[in-house]
């Protein structure tokens, strides 16, 4: 029998992708409505400063439910673990209070097996694979997973959130509609393959830098 170190074939071989997002292209809704909100892994009641408005309570609710949205869609494809995240708002800096708006957002999701990604993928989309921008072929994981974060971006759903601002708590239903087009928000994003040695770990700059 052959000596010496052999890799089990079953072994886990974790698959990490970081995905960045940054408002850049088109227009991002900030006015009172289902569209508004961008995205955030944060609720209202997140900071001790929190939303002054309804209005702005409503948005970052939006925001959140979002950002759930597109983590329902990536766990769907595999187990996977959502890692060192970052927010950042428009002129710098991380959010800081319940008012800001998030431009920018950095996380890495973590796959322990990705092989079945991209298939997963397929399956939904059908031949020819095409991306949520409407013209990209989808053919490798790191597309796949771009794909499913923006269209988590842009999917419709109602659902009760808990909403504060000012001396209000209270729960409520809140709708959210696409924030934006899929070319746009596909152009605002990239998924990179990373290993462990290249993770980002959080600090106090905003996602985009």
């Amino acid at each position: 029998m052959p000596s010496g170190f052999q890799q089990d074939n079953n072994q886990l071989s974790p698959g990490l992708y970081r995905i960045v997002w940054v408002a850049n292209t088109g227009t991002y809704a900030t006015a009172d409505g289902n569209d508004n909100g961008a995205i955030t892994p944060n609720s209202s009641d997140s900071f001790a400063t929190l939303p002054t408005t309804l209005a702005k309570a409503q948005a970052r609710a939006r925001g959140n439910m979002r950002f759930r949205n597109v983590i329902n869609r990536l766990s769907g494809l595999a187990d996977c673990q959502i890692l060192d995240i970052e927010t950042g708002i428009s002129g710098g800096g991380p959010e800081v209070a319940g008012d800001n708006q998030v431009t920018s957002i950095a996380f890495t999701v973590k796959y322990d097996r990705d092989e079945g990604v991209l298939d997963a993928v397929k399956n939904q989309l059908g031949s020819p694979y095409t991306g949520a921008d409407g013209t990209t072929v989808v053919t490798t994981a790191a597309l796949a997973i771009k794909d499913q974060f923006v269209r988590g971006f842009r999917d419709a759903t109602t659902a009760n959130a808990r909403v504060s601002y000012a001396n209000n708590d209270s729960q409520l239903s809140i709708t959210v509609a696409a924030p934006d087009t899929g070319a746009d928000i596909w152009a605002d994003t990239t998924v990179t393959l990373i290993d462990g040695t290249e993770l980002a770990t959080s600090d106090s700059a905003a996602a985009a830098e």
